[in-house]
Formats: structure tokens, sequence, C-alpha cells
């Protein structure tokens, strides 16, 4: 398993463990790709939060002086989000619909809408019939944009997506969603929290929306694994279609 490094910072407030950044999404399972629905966050629209996904957080101070910086410790960082080949760049496909052409019968596809840009999204898995830990491969496309970018792999056992688009994967030891970048190209954390040892966890941050910094607060082992069921429990997983190549 790869190791990528987390640029660890202090930030604001935390808003919320899922507040959405107006994309009302959804993943999609037909071969065809969807028209898109999400939309360009650098004028966020009003947010949506979701009751019961918000994570147990204390009452938000309204003074921002008032709330009590969290130590980041500075280290390398487990993630599911790897480093396999150079997000964002130009894929020789000028289409989703030309990369799921090129797909073999081992492969599998999925369209997703995902939260953060006006943009379309194909998940691609190459061993559909596989178990465990599996790598999958994201690739959007801009509205209006003859251009296919690579927008990273993520690496786990669970794939799943909430009706507001943000997808989820972990490595047991972390949880981790994800949206993609205001331009479209690729995936960032929107959340991320890694488990310590014992009660406390080693590392956690909270994105409000795409155009927001990292909040780093302290979180226990009992919210984190109440973040990562609630998750499990009510979002969708990510089912595949089998490429015809």
């Amino acid at each position: 398993m790869k190791k990528r490094g987390v640029q660890l910072a202090t930030g604001l407030i935390f808003a919320g463990m899922v507040a959405m950044t107006g994309c009302g999404s959804a993943q999609t399972t037909d071969t065809e790709a969807p028209e898109t629905t999400g939309v360009e966050t650098e004028a966020p629209a009003t947010e949506v939060a979701e009751p019961d996904l918000e994570a147990p957080a204390a009452d938000v101070p309204a003074d921002e002086d008032a709330v009590e910086e969290v130590e980041v410790p500075m280290e390398e960082n487990e993630s599911a989000l790897s480093g396999s080949g150079e997000t964002g760049t130009i894929t020789k496909f000028k289409t989703l619909k030309e990369l799921e052409q090129s797909l073999t019968k081992k492969q599998g596809f999925a369209y997703l809408n995902v939260q953060g840009a006006n943009a379309s999204v194909i998940a691609v898995i190459d061993a559909i019939n596989g178990g465990g830990t599996r790598p999958v491969k994201f690739y959007t496309q801009k509205s209006g944009e003859n251009k296919v970018y690579y927008a990273g792999t993520l690496t786990a056992h669970d794939f799943m997506i909430s009706r507001n688009g943000v997808i989820y994967a972990s490595l047991g030891r972390t949880y981790e969603t994800y949206f993609l970048s205001t331009d479209g190209r690729s995936l960032e954390h929107k959340d991320y929290i890694e488990r310590g040892e014992g009660e406390k966890t080693k590392t956690a941050y909270f994105r409000e929306n795409n155009t927001s910094p990292k909040v780093y607060r302290d979180t226990s082992a009992r919210e984190f694994e109440d973040m990562q069921r609630q998750f499990l429990d009510n979002e969708k997983e990510i089912k595949f279609t089998k490429g015809t190549k």
C-alpha cells in the first residue's frame, strides 16, 4: 500500500462533517454517461446538511478567535488516495464513452455524479470479480469539453457514494470522503480521519466545501467509528458494470 503525504495545517471552524456544496448528486448505475448535475463551487449554492450523517461535534462558538487550535502532527499519513500517476492530466480519450468502450470484460466501470464541479465522472476497476482491497481509477470530463482527465486512484475495500455525491473509501484505520476539485480535474479529500492508538485519532481534518481550508480538531475513537458506521449504513455501494471489449 502506498502512502501519501497529507499536508497538515491548522484551520478554521469545523462546520459539520458532511455539509454539502449544493450538488444534489446521486450515483448513476446505467451504462450511459449521465447529465452532469454538479455546480461550480467558486460560487457555492446554499449548503444542505444531512442530519443523519452529521458528526457529533461540540457547539460551534460564534467567535473565531475563541476556537482552540489543535496541534497537527507533521508526518506521513496513510490514505486511500494513491499517488499512482499524476492527477489532473489529460488522457488520450475525448469522451468518457470512448474510455468505457476501451474496457475489457475483466474490467468494470460506473458513471457517477460527484460533488464539487460541473463534470461527469467514470470510475474504473481493473478486476471486476476480485475481492479485498482494490484500486479504482477515476476520470472526469467537464461540461462542454472534449477532454478526459485522470482524477486519481482510490485503493480500498469499500467504495460508497452519498446521495449528495460524496465518495467514501477507507483503509480500515481511516475514514475518508472525497469530492472533486473546483476545476473538476482531480479528487480531493473532504474529510479525513486516521485512527491512532487508544481513544484518540492521529489526524482529523474536515472541509466544508472544496473552496474552504482544512479544519483540524481532536476526535475520539468512538466518533471515528460512528462516522464510518453511519456512512456505510446510509449510503450506496458503487456498483460496477462489466466492460465489453
